[in-house]
């Protein structure tokens, strides 16, 4: 059994960083000693210098989420001291959108992607996976799967009272105009549904997202909230039509069957909506069509396009655990005499 780092954004509550997490345990975890690497949610992240807390573990993965980003480089994520050990990275996102590549860091990106250590690159879709063989140009191949929280088991659906509509917000997005959302809730509750506004994060995410919940500008919404995300993941799955700030938010929702209006339309929901053909469903904040577009979203998720990415996400993981099982065998047990 090795000592496998993992190494991402953890900690911070974010409900798609921690979907991650939890699908690590229960992924190489079965197979290997898995922590985190950072004890600390602030610059620096180590109370030690990362070259010690690197020779704590056997390897690393570093992965998911947007962590390739071509204009800053973070020190938690490609520290040079990581490359002293075996690295996997697995699941990542490119936000693609940013046009500036600033020289220093595509250098950084570079050298950490060429090195030797570096064993396995997989990327969470077909964009970020172009994007890094085009700029970071390493040694090794570079798979492109489907968001690997598409491979986890998801927890049976909350069984709501009335026809129930959901919306969640973020704090990076709470100085938008409120108005178009507000009209929707207010279309959706005088048609007989409830609108519940779900808190999609724990920890010092879901404080933070609460306020904005709190402040959302409708009052007949109902605010769900939980430290536990087995809990959110159900809400989400209970709901006739969510209408999505958060892509994981999404991600799960789709899982479920649930359809999902996207009103943070980044780099990644765009990717995972081209797939599904989904891309109508592509909003904002301040869309003055989102209403139609919710009326839309009626049209049902692809049962079979959801069991393609749940596959390819789960042959993704697979194959990773495979590979680091390989690299570091289990001793084999001595007989008994």
């Amino acid at each position: 059994m090795a000592r496998i780092g993992l190494v991402g954004f953890f900690g911070w509550g974010n409900y798609g960083d921690e979907l991650f997490l939890d699908n690590w345990k229960n992924s190489i975890g079965l197979h290997h000693e898995v922590s985190v690497v950072h004890d600390q949610l602030s610059a620096p992240y180590f109370s030690r210098q990362a070259t010690e807390v690197a020779k704590e573990f056997d390897a690393l993965v570093i992965g998911g989420g947007d962590l390739v980003i071509p204009n800053k480089i973070s020190p938690l994520y490609w520290n040079r001291a990581w490359l002293q050990r075996p690295i996997y990275i697995s699941g990542v996102g490119v936000p693609t959108w940013i046009k500036h590549h600033a020289p220093d860091v595509m250098e950084r990106l570079r050298h950490f992607f060429q090195h030797p250590n570096v064993r396995h690159i997989g990327a969470r879709d077909r964009e970020s996976a172009e994007w890094i063989r085009r700029h970071l140009e390493p040694t090794v191949p570079v798979e492109d799967h489907a968001d690997l929280v598409f491979n986890m088991t998801m927890p049976p659906a909350t069984v709501f009272e009335n026809p129930t509509v959901g919306i969640n917000l973020r704090t990076h997005r709470a100085d938008s105009d409120p108005t178009q959302l507000v009209n929707v809730c207010r279309e959706m509750r005088s048609r007989g549904y409830d609108v519940v506004n779900i808190v999609l994060g724990t920890g010092r995410t879901r404080a933070a997202d609460l306020d904005v919940a709190r402040q959302f500008p409708f009052e007949d919404q109902i605010v769900l909230e939980s430290e536990n995300m087995h809990d959110l993941s159900s809400y989400l799955g209970g709901l006739d039509l969510l209408l999505s700030n958060k892509f994981h938010g999404t991600v799960v929702a789709t899982m479920y069957g649930v359809s999902s209006v996207v009103l943070s339309a980044t780099t990644k929901s765009r990717n995972l909506y081209s797939r599904l053909d989904r891309r109508a469903l592509l909003s904002t904040n301040e869309d003055p069509d989102m209403l139609a577009k919710a009326d839309l979203a009626r049209v049902p998720v692809s049962r079979l396009a959801v069991q393609e990415l749940e596959a390819e996400a789960n042959t993704a993981v697979r194959a990773l655990v495979r590979r680091i099982d390989n690299d570091f065998p289990a001793p084999a047990q001595r007989p008994v005499p």
